[in-house]
Parts: structure tokens; sequence; C-alpha cells
């Protein structure tokens, strides 16, 4: 048991310093961004992407970073999780949906040219987007995910997403994610896993609850699930040309060595930096892969 008290963050709930920004998909759902705005505007601007079940709030610490060093960051909520619409049919949430749903949001947004940084679910959105709007992308963060996702860690996922989503308070679903992935980041304090609780979960009147649709399980798994027919590897290739960085959570079973190893001799000049004592995907709030990814940004502008 946890001796740290329950603690709802506030700031992070309402990602405090950002505004939001909404726009339409193309079957009228309301779809909604954070953007943090810094005080000297410099290029490019940064569009953040997240996981399967997560969030804009999963960029809180990172956007908070490269804001304080002149730069702009939108992070999107795809349809379903977060802020943005549910919808009647959970059949939409799936990449090809997503990838319009987000080429929209580029649109409206005004969106010509920027860095992306995509964890995992995103970052297989950054694949398919250097084969869309090449042009577009100035460099690419790609948070612990390849061409090749390992079945093992893959099943993990598919059994979880939208099983268990409450929890009677904050410290519960901290203990809780303590419980679940303590063998893979192994560096954290109770402090932490408060912190990465409330990235995940939002208060309501029985306890706290993960903000996302429990349906998007049903994707995933049984009758329902989506077959997806894309060759990832080849979508892969697209980046080459891009300057491209590739974080690893050291501890990651999602993205092995192997498929690692592979990416780099595909891509001679993509950059690599392993991430110590995490797993899949790297949280992101600390200062090596923050500043790394601040560098790679500032080098590719």
């Amino acid at each position: 048991m946890f001796q740290t008290s329950d603690y709802i963050d506030v700031d992070l709930q309402n990602v405090t310093g950002a505004s939001r920004f909404t726009w339409e998909a193309s079957d009228g759902l309301t779809l909604s961004a954070h953007i943090w705005e810094p005080d000297n505007h410099l290029n490019p601007t940064v569009l953040c992407l997240p996981g399967l079940t997560r969030n804009t709030r999963d960029f809180y610490h990172l956007a908070n970073f490269l804001r304080e060093n002149g730069y702009r960051i939108i992070a999107m909520d795809y349809r379903g999780r977060g802020l943005s619409d549910y919808s009647e049919e959970f059949e939409t949430y799936n990449l090809v949906q997503e990838a319009d749903d987000i080429d929209r949001g580029i649109e409206a947004l005004g969106l010509e040219k920027f860095s992306l940084v995509g964890t995992s679910r995103g970052g297989l959105h950054s694949f398919s987007m250097a084969q869309r709007h090449p042009q577009r992308l100035l460099s690419v963060i790609i948070n612990d995910i390849g061409p090749t996702i390992e079945l093992p860690a893959l099943n993990d996922i598919i059994a979880s997403v939208g099983t268990i989503m409450s929890q009677p308070g904050m410290k519960n679903a901290a203990e809780h994610l303590a419980s679940v992935y303590g063998t893979l980041f192994t560096a954290m304090s109770e402090a932490d896993w408060i912190t990465f609780a409330n990235q995940l979960y939002t208060p309501n009147s029985e306890g706290v609850t993960l903000r996302y649709d429990k349906r998007l399980g049903n994707t995933l798994r049984g009758e329902n699930k989506a077959e997806s027919t894309v060759d990832i590897w080849s979508s892969f290739s697209a980046l080459k040309p891009i300057p491209h960085l590739l974080l690893r959570g050291q501890n990651s079973r999602l993205l092995t060595k192997n498929t690692v190893d592979r990416m780099i001799q595909l891509h001679e000049k993509m950059e690599l930096l392993i991430i110590p004592t995490q797993g899949h995907a790297p949280l992101l709030w600390d200062e090596l892969s923050q500043t790394c990814i601040l560098n790679f940004i500032g080098r590719h502008a």
C-alpha cells in the first residue's frame, strides 16, 4: 500500500497553461486538442499524437518544457479519448479514420510544416503521415513503436483495454498502475505513480475513471476485431528521407532490440535514444528524453 496521500493534480487534470482547440470530423464528431503557446515563438510547431488509450495529458510535462524553450506545441485527442467526442459506432476507432481526423485537424489549425512526436499508436500515425504528407514533416520523434509489434505485449494490451476502467480514488489507481507496470518502470516513486495516474484517470462521482470509451476494446477483440491490412514496414520506409529519432524504453516488451536493429539497418540515419528504467512507452518526463527531443527538433527546424 502506498503511504502517500490521495492527490488530484488539478493543473495536470485541467492541462493548465494550454488552450483548447476543437474541429469537426467527417462524421460530425467534435474533436479536441490542447495548444501550448510560448512567449517567443520558434519554428517549428510540434504536433504530439498519443498512444492507443491515452490523451493530451501524456504530453503535459514535455509540452511545458518545450514551450519554456520557445516552441508551440499541439497535442490531439483521438476520437473516443480525452475531450474528443465518443462515437456511436466504435468501429470508427481505427487508424484510417483517425488519420482522416488528424488531417482535418491539421487543416483547421493551418499547419503547413511541423515536427511530430508520436507515442506508440501516434508513432504508427507518423509512419502513415510520412506517406500522405512528407512535405509537411520537418522531423519525427517516434516513442517506442516499430513496424514489428511483439505479440505477447500486444496481447496484454488487447486483454486490458476497456476492462478495468475505474478505481475508488487516485491513490488506488496509482497502486493498480504500479502493480501492472512496476516491473517495467523500475525507478518510479510513489509520487511518480500518482502523477501517472493523474495523466490517465479523471475524477468522477464514484472515484476516478480512465478517460476513453471502453468500447475501444471492442475494436481489438473477438468478432468485432478490426483486421489491419497495412504493411507497417512499407509504411515505415516512407520516413527514410525525413529526419527521425527513435526512443525506446530500456524495458519495453513491445519494441524489441531486434526490431530496433532492423530499423537502423534500413534507415542508417535514424537516431536512437534508449530511456533507462522505463518500459512501454517512455513517459517523456525525464531530462534525458526532453533534452534530446528539444535538440533534435532544433537541429531540423
